[in-house]
């Protein structure tokens, strides 16, 4: 039935969201958090970081780096204020790559994983793509599509509502569909630190698996 399908999906989404997106690229690769990954693990990561769409790690962690840099000007490529609600939900900032600011990324330019799915990223997910169809109809609703758009729609909320009045702050539906990244103030005034909060499940999991 369509609906169980549904329902995996969304649990394979909150998956890769806790560790592709929240755990992988925002806190190991583009944050450099207090804790190791192996080289096993970073593949997995990037691979799981391919199928939400976010395209290239480098161009990510770059746009992130710059809106921890200059949060809320005119500099922050997702800021809600100066950019505008929609342009920051519907993630139009990623249409920058790949245009990249190279000297804000010299530690990431050396990992020739994160290299590899900078360079492939794109024919790594449609090889995805014809591999889920060949499987089946469902499976790839169910491991390409669902996890996309929620991918899409709550990261755009993500940077979206995670912004108010110019200023970084807590929002607990972020919490609860992108992987415990709510306490967007929290994380503002203290980027290295792993464990943001009581409902942080991505930092919990750091704390008991990668420390």
């Amino acid at each position: 039935k369509m609906i169980e399908t549904i329902i995996l999906g969304t649990i394979w989404y909150q998956i890769i969201a806790i560790f592709g997106l929240s755990i992988g690229l925002h806190r190991y690769f583009t944050h450099r958090q207090d804790f190791k990954l192996s080289p096993i693990w970073e593949s997995i990561v990037l691979y799981l970081i391919v199928l939400t769409g976010a395209k290239s790690p480098l161009g990510w962690a770059a746009a992130h780096r710059a809106h921890h840099n200059y949060s809320d000007t005119k500099l922050d490529p997702h800021s809600p204020k100066h950019k505008g609600f929609w342009y920051v939900f519907f993630n139009r900032w990623m249409m920058k790559y790949p245009v990249i600011d190279r000297k804000s990324i010299k530690d990431l330019l050396g990992n020739k994983r994160v290299m590899f799915f900078h360079r492939h990223h794109g024919k790594i997910h449609l090889v995805s793509i014809v591999l889920s169809l060949l499987v089946g109809f469902k499976f790839f609703i169910g491991f390409i599509v669902i996890p996309f758009i929620l991918s899409f729609l709550f990261y755009g909320l993500f940077n979206t509502l995670g912004h108010k009045n110019g200023k970084p702050v807590t929002n607990h539906l972020i919490n609860l569909f992108a992987a415990g990244e709510g306490y967007h103030d929290k994380h503002h005034d203290n980027w290295k630190k792993i464990r943001l909060g009581k409902w942080d499940l991505s930092g919990i999991i750091i704390k008991k698996a990668f420390k």
